[in-house]
């Protein structure tokens, strides 16, 4: 993909492969940067991000941008909650969390569609759930983030 910079001239956009140890680096981060506080009803600050793309671009000897970051925020989020509705939905049968192997381990019969998960390792399971599982929009009174910070910072819609 090639897109134009400000003086007209093009500049290629380089595909970040994510492997498991940057994976492992960026819920690292985004864990230390909740617990510093720049995370606000549920949105990482700027400055939690200028600290990660600081960290990281140190850490794997190469430019990582903020929209890299989100992006595989995007896909780690939207992967655990495959892996959480499937651990955690209405029916656990078949399907039981190991600490040890980081395997979410899947009885033969429990679900066609958990094929996938007996493969795939998830080392930060517990990190994940952390910092995704309250972002989980479920049942009448669901709300996504833009929706929560748009109330909370209208004071007549809190009376």
């Amino acid at each position: 993909m090639t897109k134009r910079a400000a003086d007209g001239s093009v500049v290629k956009k380089e595909n970040l492969t994510w492997t498991d140890h940057m994976d492992n680096v960026l819920v690292e981060a985004l864990v230390k940067e909740d617990q510093l506080g720049n995370r606000v009803h549920g949105t990482f600050t700027s400055q939690a991000y200028a600290n990660m793309i600081a960290g990281m671009t140190k850490e794997f000897n190469r430019p990582i941008t903020k929209d890299q970051i989100k992006n595989r925020m995007k896909t780690l989020k939207g992967n655990f909650s495959k892996w959480y509705d499937m651990y955690r939905g209405t029916s656990l049968s078949g399907f039981a969390w190991n600490s040890h192997t980081k395997y979410i381990e899947v009885e033969e019969e429990a679900n066609p569609d958990a094929d996938a998960f007996r493969t795939k390792k998830i080392s930060n399971y517990d990190q994940l759930v952390m910092l995704f599982v309250d972002d989980r929009a479920s049942g009448s009174k669901a709300e996504t983030t833009k929706e929560k910070n748009a109330r909370l910072s209208n004071p007549q819609k809190l009376k």
